[in-house]
């Protein structure tokens, strides 16, 4: 399910460029409040709210509108009092209006305001329609996509750049990896979730553009990700194309890396 939502502030807030960190903080404070329903639902899928071991979501850049940017200082000072996000969960439907009330009644701390912490506040909120998923598809990332080598560590950066011949590689082994986490490692193939000779296919369009992500205190103490933007088509498995369009492609999506919009 995906959610966006229109959040409140005061004008005059001042946020950080990098804001990945808290918008993460808040979505695992909200899952934090699920109910023994919603929490018994994640049990069953191998994972733990209250371990922050659940990590199928991802979200948007804040839409911000209009805003001064201070380059050196790294933060936006807002002009208006409203931002969106979207963000994107792979749970079932029937908590889909429980997390819109548990949003709705936890404020996401960011930035400052007269030298004091700001809060933003959902105002509205739209449950996006599911898409209609196809076994290729073209996608444009809306936040960095980062992808690590899955060969041992070399010199050098671990990440690798949209454009190189062996991209697909990783591309694939991690998001068939996230996957089968969400399926407790269990036969894909005889749950006819995943067919082995299913002819994967990813193909960059375009250039990419890389960007460095600075981020604050998380649970992996991760302290900056690369990713890239790009545009893309890929082919998958109908339940594996939904998946990563929930979830996130790529890794770290739980940091806010690799929310995707249809082309």
């Amino acid at each position: 399910m995906r959610i966006q939502f229109s959040l409140s502030c005061q004008k005059g807030t001042i946020i950080p460029i990098n804001y990945q960190s808290e918008i993460s903080g808040w979505i695992f404070a909200v899952l934090s409040n699920a109910s023994a329903e919603l929490s018994m639902w994640v049990q069953q899928q191998g994972f733990d709210l209250a371990s922050k071991s659940y990590k199928l979501f991802t979200f948007s850049p804040l839409a911000i509108y209009p805003y001064e940017m201070d380059q050196v200082r790294q933060e936006f000072k807002l002009l208006g009092n409203q931002v969106k996000v979207g963000v994107s969960f792979y749970i079932s439907p029937a908590f889909e209006q429980q997390l819109v009330n548990l949003f709705r009644q936890t404020p996401l701390q960011l930035g400052s305001l007269d030298g004091q912490p700001a809060f933003f506040e959902v105002k509205h909120w739209q449950v996006l329609p599911r898409p209609g998923f196809k076994e290729t598809m073209q996608f444009k990332a809306a936040s960095p996509i980062s992808v690590t080598s899955i060969e041992e560590a070399k010199a050098g950066s671990p990440y690798i750049l949209p454009d190189n011949p062996e991209y697909d590689i990783s591309f694939f082994h991690h998001l068939v990896r996230r996957f089968k986490a969400a399926r407790q490692y269990r036969s894909l193939a005889q749950l006819k979730l995943l067919d082995p000779a299913f002819p994967m296919h990813y193909r960059l369009l375009g250039q990419a553009k890389s960007r460095l992500i600075h981020l604050k205190s998380n649970p992996e103490g991760i302290s900056q990700l690369r990713g890239f933007s790009y545009e893309f088509e890929v082919s998958l498995p109908i339940h594996l194309m939904e998946f990563c369009y929930y979830t996130g492609f790529g890794e770290f999506t739980h940091l806010g890396f690799g929310y995707v919009d249809i082309k």
